[in-house]
């Protein structure tokens, strides 16, 4: 039977090294942008045709506080979160994608307008099917950036005292 003997704590410091990169800090606060982009647009695409969407409201009301959520967990560094936001921008983005001709081809009898143009809202929902296309580009590099490496530097070193 072997004993160890445990070494006293050191009085440690914990880094993020792959955090301190300026591609690191470019591309955290590119992806906050466009999460906060996509949740803006897509609260103003659901109020621009509020009551002509067949049953999607709640759907987009959801992926829209998803979006702004996941905007604030990175501007906090949880980098876990960016698979999920790519996943979620898959999702919404083929919904999207799926409904811009629809909203191009309403010239028949019977539908009514919405709040907005409905070329308006449209080119919105083109525009956010290619922002959505854009955040899952984005999100996968930025999650190759590894944000959660952590690396205990003794506090000593991390000051940058000298020992005597």
């Amino acid at each position: 039977m072997s004993t160890t003997r445990k070494s006293e704590p050191q009085d440690v410091v914990i880094t993020h090294p792959n955090r301190e990169t300026s591609a690191a800090k470019s591309t955290k606060a590119f992806m906050v942008a466009l999460l906060a982009a996509s949740c803006v647009l897509l609260f103003i695409i659901t109020w621009g045709a509020w009551g002509h969407q067949a049953g999607a409201l709640f759907l987009q009301v959801v992926i829209g506080g998803l979006f702004g959520y996941f905007a604030y967990l990175v501007a906090q560094w949880r980098s876990g979160i960016l698979p999920v936001a790519a996943g979620t921008a898959v999702f919404a983005g083929v919904f999207a994608a799926v409904s811009v001709p629809g909203w191009f081809d309403r010239n028949g009898d019977g539908y009514q307008s919405p709040p907005l143009p409905e070329n308006l809202v449209g080119v919105l929902i083109l525009a956010f099917a290619v922002l959505q296309l854009v955040v899952i580009v984005v999100a996968l590099r930025a999650f190759t950036q590894q944000w959660q490496v952590e690396v205990e530097v003794p506090r000593d070193e991390y000051y940058g005292a000298t020992r005597a």
